[in-house]
């Protein structure tokens, strides 16, 4: 199983999990014809897409999946918020399980500053994985997880430089601490799971002003003894099991 980073920022999110002959789309905030090319154009391999929550940078181009015939998991915020309601347009209830394909996916409640959840996906060929974006804090602990794509949006330290420069405006910080997860907090998430069957990390949506991609990795790597890699446009890591 192949995991393709499309997007993990303001800018867009969308990420791949392709095994070659089924594909699962995590996010629509990515132009479609983009999606459409990192498929190789075949679309006939989706089995769905999952998305997390309606902002734009996470749900822009739902109606794009749904248009093209994909079976569509979000929130009924969601769907409301982007006006598309299709018989492919499919609720999710927290804590229910869903098929898609052989991808089985089990949405979580995450803790954004609007209506948001994480997934945990399994899948023969990866295993089991962690999905959390957008989210100040994580309550649950998971078990026989073999991957993780957890955010890592900023730290204290990165924030305040970024207000004293003046790259960031003061009143982002009150709406960080509730929206977004800062690096103690994912350290904090990771110490409490167990990681001993985990294949690598990889760090969601960091800050433009208010992260630092080499000492986040260093700093993750060095806290769990894990490889750790940084979201980014073209990145591509293959999902095995330990």
């Amino acid at each position: 199983m192949k995991l393709i980073v499309l997007g993990s920022s303001s800018s867009g999110n969308c990420y791949i999990l392709d095994n070659g002959t089924e594909s699962l789309i995590i996010e629509a905030g990515i132009r479609f014809q983009e999606v459409k090319k990192a498929l190789d154009f075949n679309l006939r391999k989706v089995v769905g897409c999952v998305v997390t929550h309606a902002h734009n940078d996470h749900a822009k181009y739902i109606k794009a999946m749904v248009d093209s015939g994909f079976h569509t998991l979000a929130l009924r915020e969601v769907w409301t918020a982007k006006g598309v309601w299709d018989s492919r347009s499919l609720v999710v209830k927290e804590g229910k399980g869903y098929k898609m394909g052989n991808f089985k996916v089990l949405p979580f409640p995450a803790c954004h500053d609007v209506p948001c959840v994480g997934y945990l996906i399994d899948h023969p060929d990866m295993g089991k994985m962690v999905f959390l974006t957008d989210s100040c804090m994580c309550e649950y602990q998971f078990k026989g997880l073999n991957h993780v794509l957890i955010e890592c949006n900023y730290s204290d330290k990165k924030l305040i430089e970024a207000i004293t420069t003046g790259r960031t405006l003061p009143s982002q910080r009150e709406r960080l601490l509730t929206s977004h997860m800062e690096l103690t907090t994912c350290k904090g998430f990771l110490e409490a799971n167990d990681l001993s069957h985990v294949s690598e990390i990889v760090l969601l949506h960091l800050s433009e002003n208010n992260s630092d991609e080499p000492y986040f990795i260093s700093e993750v790597e060095r806290h769990t003894g894990k490889v750790v890699y940084a979201a980014k446009p073209g990145l591509t890591i293959d999902l095995d099991r330990i």
